[in-house]
Order: C-alpha cells, then sequence, then structure tokens
C-alpha cells in the first residue's frame, strides 16, 4: 500500500498527515507553528514579516517532519495558501508565505527531498476534497464556501477543479455584496468570514476582540442576544444571495459551507432556510420552470479537508487516482 505524506500549509501551523491511496489518514503527525506572520501594529513596516521569510528556511521547516518518515512514504502532497498554477507547482502568491512569491515551489521541493512534491491551493483543496469523498461526490458542478479568516474556496465545472487564466479562479472574498461599498472592506464577502463576525461581535458587544472566537459568538447567539443574531442575520443573507448567484452563473448543483464554524448547526439552518425561502419565493419562478435555485449543505470535512484534497490532486496529477 502506497503512504504519502500530506502536508496542509497555514498561516498559523503547519500540518502534516500521512495517508493511504484511499484518502485515508493513517497518522496524524506532530503539528509545528509556522511563523510566517507577525501580526505586530499595522504601523509597523515588519507587521506582516514574520520568521519564515524564506525558501531555504521553510525547506528546514519541512526537513523536520519529513526525516522521520524518509523512505517510508512515495511522494508529499500540499496544501499551499495563495495563487499557483497547481500543474507546475509555480506559485505567482504565497499568501502568508511571502518568501515563496514567484517561486517554483514544486520543482524545488521535489529536488530537495528526492520525491515527487505537488501543491494545490488551500481552498481548491477543500472543494477537491469533497468532490473526491464528501459533499460534492456525484455532482456534475459545485462551490465550496470556506468561511475562515477570509472567505477561501473552490468551484467544480464538469468535474474539474476551475483555476482560471490567472489560477485566481474561487478567490471568493473579492466579491462585492454591495457595490455601493467598493471603497469599504465591509462592503466586500471578505466581511462575512468568521474573522469577520467575530471581530464584528467584539465591536458590537464592547469586548475584547481575543475574548470572542466562534464558540463564543453561538453560545451569544443561541442565548438570542438581539446583536449577534442581527450579525448573523446580515451574514448568512449575504452568503445565500452569493451562493444564489454562483449558482445562476454557473449551473451548480450543490454549495457545501466549510471552514470551523460550519459545525454549528444553527448556522447551516439559517442558511439552508433563507436558501429553501429564497427558491420558493423567486418571482422568476411564474415564467420558467428552469429558474435558479440554490441548494446548500455542509462540507462533510473540516480540519481534513485540505490534506484530503492535496492528496486528490497529488494522486490524480500523476495517474495514480484509482476509479471508485
Amino acid at each position: 500500500m502506497a503512504k504519502y505524506l500530506v502536508i496542509d500549509n497555514g498561516g498559523t501551523f503547519v500540518k502534516p498527515s500521512l495517508m493511504d491511496e484511499n484518502g485515508e489518514i493513517l497518522e496524524m503527525l506532530p503539528k509545528v507553528p509556522t511563523g510566517a506572520i507577525n501580526m505586530g501594529s499595522i504601523d509597523d513596516e515588519n507587521a506582516f514579516k514574520g520568521k519564515l521569510d524564506s525558501v531555504e528556511k521553510y525547506l528546514e521547516l519541512v526537513d523536520g517532519i519529513y526525516e522521520p518518515v524518509k523512505g517510508q512514504v512515495d511522494g508529499i502532497a500540499m496544501s499551499f495558501p495563495g495563487v499557483n498554477n497547481a500543474d507546475e507547482g509555480y506559485c505567482y502568491s504565497g499568501g502568508a508565505f511571502f518568501f515563496a512569491d514567484g517561486q517554483p515551489m514544486g520543482k524545488i521541493m521535489t529536488e530537495h527531498f528526492g520525491i515527487p512534491v505537488t501543491l494545490e491551493n488551500d481552498g481548491k483543496c477543500a472543494a477537491l476534497a469533497e468532490y473526491w469523498k464528501g459533499a460534492l461526490k456525484g455532482v456534475v458542478n459545485g462551490a465550496v464556501i470556506v468561511l475562515g479568516t477570509g472567505i477561501g474556496g473552490g468551484i467544480i465545472i464538469n468535474g474539474e477543479i476551475l483555476r482560471g487564466k490567472r489560477f485566481s479562479a474561487g478567490e471568493m472574498s473579492y466579491m462585492l455584496n454591495d457595490v455601493g461599498k467598493h471603497e469599504e472592506l465591509g462592503g466586500f464577502f471578505s466581511s462575512d468570514a468568521a474573522m469577520g463576525l467575530c471581530m464584528a461581535t467584539a465591536y458590537m458587544k464592547g469586548m475584547k476582540p481575543e475574548e470572542v472566537d466562534g464558540f463564543k459568538v453561538f453560545e451569544l447567539a443561541k442565548a438570542g442576544d438581539p446583536v449577534v443574531l442581527g450579525l448573523l442575520d446580515k451574514m448568512t443573507t449575504d452568503i445565500v444571495g452569493q451562493a444564489y448567484n454562483m449558482t445562476t452563473l454557473m449551473d451548480l448543483d450543490l454549495v457545501a459551507i466549510g471552514g470551523g464554524i460550519s459545525r454549528e448547526q444553527m448556522l447551516i439552518d439559517m442558511l439552508v432556510q433563507k436558501a429553501e425561502h429564497l427558491n420558493e419565493h423567486n418571482p422568476n419562478a411564474p415564467y420558467s420552470a428552469f429558474y435558479p435555485k440554490v441548494h446548500i449543505v455542509p462540507c462533510a470535512f473540516h480540519n481534513e479537508a485540505n490534506m484530503i484534497g492535496a492528496l486528490y490532486h497529488h494522486l490524480k496529477l500523476r495517474g495514480l487516482l484509482k476509479a471508485e
């Protein structure tokens, strides 16, 4: 049985695992603090320049992960931030990994480790995981919306991940909710991310940002807090609106919602109810039996999604993907 080292590269932690060719996690390996971003003062010119600031330092970090499993794995599959040509392993942008900008990271790592190394954008990995074994399995067209620090995700069209000419398809944070507010970050879809919800809750409730996470938000919401319920109402309305627009443009079968807060059934229930209401009360319905209907479901995978999708890309690119 072939085994693979699969690494989810995040801004906070690098999370590795051993997986088999069927997408099963055999062992979660110790995660490593990334140190790519220094969250200092926004006025500090080094605010976003962490200690992990070169390709050499990154290779040294991964060396520590790879050495204990060297000789045991047939390849390394990576979920990677930023905009990249996944077929060639070239990073146009490394996202939080600034050192990767303009670097052929796949080639560099393949030569360094002596085994095949592939990488795919993290949001697209989440979509590939759901298409391979999760909520989007069997669909023709579908999308994943990941609610995290920003809003990530990926789009599946005719059974293939949509990358685009500049490999930036699916960067949903940049979609506009309100064109009248195009000069404000609050006018963009990114404001509806989990981090945006937490920050808005802290501001509206007069709390410190570090006191508010997703658990706290839904604790307040379930207790009937009108401020938080109002924020959730706006957030879920925006998400359903964007999901509807994507469904209209691309004839999507399903839109799956991911990210840590997608585990909250209250959030999923609000989204599904609003989607159903939109479908039932769409004024276009009398004029066509084929008016767009948006269908929202939760993702099947959460913390492991990026790893599963990274392995799917690795196996498919190398012609090793087993037919199911």
